[in-house]
């Protein structure tokens, strides 16, 4: 379990907030760094889009959100051209676009728009992919064994060479370890500096838990911290009083910052293969048949980063974001909203602020205390305000939210998990939209985990959507339900009550907070099975299930909708991105628990083609795509 913090209305680095971002920013987006990174000024060669009529097996254009099939489509210069039956689309074909290529579907084959990750983050995810995985997943599937014993296996089996080195791993997660029985009561496992030690106490280590809100340290980099940080042995002045104080578990900025500047050069040496951890996480995103992700948490560096990367790579994921705003400051300097006419790679859409934690880490924002250890806990708040009591809405985040959508024009995409921080959120943005003058924004309340009716039909008025991390239900389910939450887990993700409602959802992975896989999240979305229930195949509010074709909407058509994509992609309407996935099976076609459940993210992706080129072929063989497998012209 994430130790208590010491007050719990306002912490200031939280979930969205990479904690190693935030501390080497200004580092790792040096100009010296940058050229490290991009070497060289080559440009990406791209490969010439085909011409192509495709047939047979199962075609879903979505156009409009319909799930209803054509018999072909035909695809050039990169776009949609026709749809229709396949003598419509053939003649077409041959009178516009002579010598198209013909590809035949043949049985259950189906044809996609491609899939939509509509909240993710690329460039912490990248940048943290050389430190050791300790995260409870198996590709998209938990873990069959997660302990202390199974990552301490990985961290011995991973000891750095480089003497000096610290070892560093992400992903962390006790609440997805087995829970620990004090006076009769289910608990979270707690892991601190003792624990650690009986795993390694010769070397350092430094650990960051999977919601980013903790650092866990060994007795050995506890005390290499201390050595190493003026500021630190200043403030606790002997090497016990830090050890015993803080017992290895960092909390938040204040706590992190200091361990991890002391060791920046080593972050920073493993950062400069950023290219080559994107290039694995756009090809990941490919064989999963995504081929748009959206950034929720862009600051100027990573956009110049990722912009860059693109200059020099073929772009086999199309990119856009949310600035990030984490103070009044920031939004002050805001320009004016002007929605995005034309795409380019990692284009804005959104403006992002951070209320609050996240709920299996125990610093989501909640009206009340969480069930389980520590004591009367309700989780960070990261706006607060001195005298304003915990339960009321602070003026300062009104106003912080009133500058981005009244004053600016900004659509907005508020990160609440908590019940309490939803709430901030949605008077937040009854208060502004109030005032607003401008046309219709798609603002959004990411995670939007914890709901009640009344919310819904708030939300429904204002015309504020939700983005669902709906792994809250698949993976972490079980522990909110038996140990975090109880009876209150009920709450979790209504998808089901947004849609009867009338509002449009999307589902997201937060990668890295969970796997990247839009099937999966269909899956989790229709079945609400809590996967890590040892004994029995459970559901979560089972009147909370999707349809499949509701899913299927949620990941292509509404996802794009949602990141102001929707004149690109989401569907193959004519003259869309010719951005299209072949799988081996229908999705919709499995549509009953026992053909869904663990079944629907494990379709083959066929072929994943983006701007009517192939950028995936599926291969059971098939290495991974490295840096020396992309094309680059020579320097210019």
């Amino acid at each position: 379990m994430e130790k208590q913090h010491n007050h719990t209305h306002g912490c200031t680095h939280c979930s969205c907030h990479n904690p190693v971002l935030d501390v080497l920013k200004e580092e790792l987006f040096s100009a010296e760094n940058l050229k490290k990174i991009n070497p060289g000024s080559g440009k990406a060669t791209h490969e010439k889009p085909q011409t192509l009529m495709v047939s047979g097996g199962n075609i879903l254009p979505m156009i409009g959100g319909s799930t209803g099939t054509i018999e072909a489509i035909g695809f050039a210069d990169g776009k949609v051209v026709v749809t229709g039956t396949a003598d419509q689309v053939e003649t077409y074909m041959n009178d516009k676009h002579s010598g198209f290529q013909r590809k035949e579907l043949t049985g259950t084959q189906t044809l996609l728009p491609g899939l939509i990750e509509p909240h993710v983050h690329m460039i912490p995810t990248a940048m943290m992919t050389g430190w050791l995985d300790l995260s409870p997943f198996d590709g998209q599937n938990l873990k069959a064994v997660y302990d202390l014993t199974s990552v301490g296996a990985i961290i011995n089996g991973h000891i750095p060479k480089i003497p000096g080195a610290v070892i560093l791993g992400r992903g962390l997660d006790p609440s997805l370890m087995p829970f620990k029985e004090k006076n009769g009561k289910k608990e979270l496992i707690t892991i601190d500096n003792v624990v650690l030690d009986t795993i390694n106490h010769d070397t350092p280590m430094m650990l960051l838990s999977a919601s980013m809100h903790t650092l866990y340290l060994n007795t050995k980099a506890l005390e290499y911290v201390f050595d190493h940080n003026p500021d630190i042995k200043n403030e606790y002045k002997t090497v016990d009083k830090y050890i015993s104080e803080t017992k290895g578990q960092l909390q938040e900025g204040l706590q992190m910052t200091p361990a991890l500047k002391t060791i920046k050069l080593q972050i920073i040496a493993m950062s400069i293969e950023i290219n080559r951890y994107l290039t694995e996480l756009f090809h990941t995103a490919n064989s999963r048949g995504v081929t748009f992700m959206y950034d929720a948490g862009l600051n100027k560096g990573s956009e110049t980063l990722l912009t860059k990367y693109f200059e020099t790579h073929p772009e086999v994921v199309r990119t856009g974001g949310a600035l990030l705003c984490s103070n009044q400051e920031e939004v002050d300097k805001l320009e004016p909203y002007k929605e995005p006419e034309h795409y380019k790679p990692v284009y804005y859409g959104h403006i992002k602020v951070v209320s609050d934690g996240s709920n299996q880490g125990l610093t989501g924002y909640q009206s009340a205390p969480y069930l389980c250890d520590p004591a009367n806990n309700t989780g960070v708040f990261n706006f607060p305000q001195t005298g304003i009591p915990a339960n009321t809405i602070p003026p300062s985040y009104n106003t912080l939210i009133n500058t981005v959508v009244a004053g600016k024009g900004w659509p907005l995409m508020v990160h609440a998990n908590g019940d309490q921080a939803v709430t901030f959120a949605i008077n937040a943005y009854q208060r502004t939209l109030a005032q607003y003058k401008g046309s219709e924004l798609r603002n959004r309340i990411e995670h939007c985990s914890l709901l009640t009716t009344d919310q819904i039909t708030n939300m429904l008025q204002m015309g504020v959507s939700p983005s669902f991390l709906i792994g809250h239900v698949g993976y972490w389910g079980y522990a909110f339900k038996e140990v975090i939450f109880g009876e209150k887990a009920q709450m979790l993700d209504l998808c089901g009550s947004t849609l009867a409602a009338g509002m449009r959802i999307t589902l997201h992975s937060d990668n890295e907070v969970s796997p990247l896989g839009p099937l999966r999240m269909m899956e989790q979305s229709i079945t609400r099975i809590m996967e890590k229930n040892p004994k029995d195949i459970e559901v979560l509010n089972a009147a909370e299930r999707i349809t499949p074709e509701q899913a299927l909407i949620a990941v292509t058509y509404d996802a794009a909708w949602q990141c102001y994509a929707d004149k690109w992609v989401g569907s193959l309407d004519n003259g869309y991105f010719a951005d299209f996935v072949i799988l081996e099976q229908n999705p919709l076609s499995l549509d009953t628990p026992s053909l869904q459940y663990m079944k629907m993210r494990d379709i083959p992706v066929l072929e994943t083609w983006v701007g009517g080129v192939c950028v995936y072929t599926y291969d059971q063989n098939r290495k991974t795509v490295t840096e020396k497998d992309m094309i680059f012209s020579g320097k210019q």
